[in-house]
């Protein structure tokens, strides 16, 4: 049985339409039934996740755990449910995983690895806990630590970091999929220098099965390809083939302009400006999945936002 968390996410419902695709019998634990799980025939048990007698009476032995349940924390405002999510949950289920016996499959983030400033940024040897100012990160990254130290003690786990995941089924939708929805409805649109890699949802489901049914215990890059802020923009503009005004702005004058913004935070503009250049080779030559192009990708993400929003 796949034991799936977070499932009502981007992640979380396309791996759950994965898996049934394959014939596989899914369980997804959730808090609420919404719309992205409308019609998929799996067992639902819904609950507070954190409660210890609902996740040891829905895992049962030799169960397959895929945990994405995550909170992304985009505003940096709310410690509290950020930890308790992030690190909290993880490590509770890391402990029935190895009374179980179960195959625990974590979906980390690259976000929590160490990037240097120039060069391909390859899987890591050690996650820096101490190296990050956001509650997400510093939570994914404890989390993510946790996992690798109880690897090292016999837990049968694998850990995947996805780099910024768009595509087909994003219901909430994620904030990849609300800054593409911005850019298909405006006409005028402001970039800043900077970019980000960004993976289909499809391959990133398509490798947590492959890395579920591996006898390997690794961690493994899931990325896709690079594109920056005005490229992904024009990009936007000729798959929809409307008329649009792309203004670079100043990075100072973009920082400053947040300071004023409900919608972004100085967060999201560090991040677009690190080194997002990720080598994917082992997950290309380990689980077999080639990324997609992103322009495919871009069409696909495009066609199913407009169709659902």
């Amino acid at each position: 049985m796949y034991i799936v968390t977070g499932a009502t996410g981007h992640i979380g419902n396309n791996v759950t339409r994965y898996l049934l695709n394959q014939n596989e019998d899914v369980r997804v634990l959730v808090r609420r039934i919404d719309r992205s799980l409308e019609g998929l025939s799996c067992d639902m048990r819904i609950s507070q996740t954190f409660d210890d007698n609902f996740l040891d009476q829905a895992i049962h032995e030799h169960d397959v755990i895929i945990h994405c349940a995550a909170y992304i924390d985009l505003m940096n405002q709310d410690i509290m449910n950020t930890f308790r999510t992030n690190l909290q949950l993880t490590k509770r289920l890391v402990q029935i995983a190895k009374q179980k016996n179960c195959r625990f499959v974590y979906i980390s983030s690259v976000d929590v690895i160490a990037k240097e400033k120039r060069g391909h940024i390859k899987e890591p040897l050690v996650i820096d806990v101490d190296d990050h100012k956001s509650y997400y990160k510093s939570s994914k990254a404890s989390a993510t630590n946790y996992v690798i130290e109880h690897m090292k003690q016999g837990l049968n786990g694998i850990i995947l970091y996805p780099s910024a995941v768009i595509g087909i089924h994003d219901y909430k939708p994620s904030a990849a999929g609300r800054e593409i929805l911005h850019a298909i409805r405006h006409r005028c649109l402001f970039s800043v220098r900077g970019g980000y890699n960004f993976i289909d949802v499809e391959d990133v489901s398509r490798a947590i099965y492959q890395a579920s049914r591996i006898n390997q215990i690794n961690h493994m890059i899931l990325s896709g390809q690079d594109i920056t802020i005005k490229e992904l923009y024009m990009a936007i503009k000729k798959i929809t083939g409307k008329k649009k005004l792309i203004f670079t702005l100043p990075t100072w004058l973009v920082r400053f302009a947040i300071i004023f913004s409900k919608k972004y935070s100085q967060m999201m503009i560090t991040t677009i400006q690190e080194n997002y250049h990720y080598d994917h080779t082992i997950m290309v030559n380990s689980l077999h999945v080639t990324p997609k192009p992103l322009e495919q990708t871009l069409r696909e993400t495009i066609t199913w936002l407009q169709q659902n929003y």
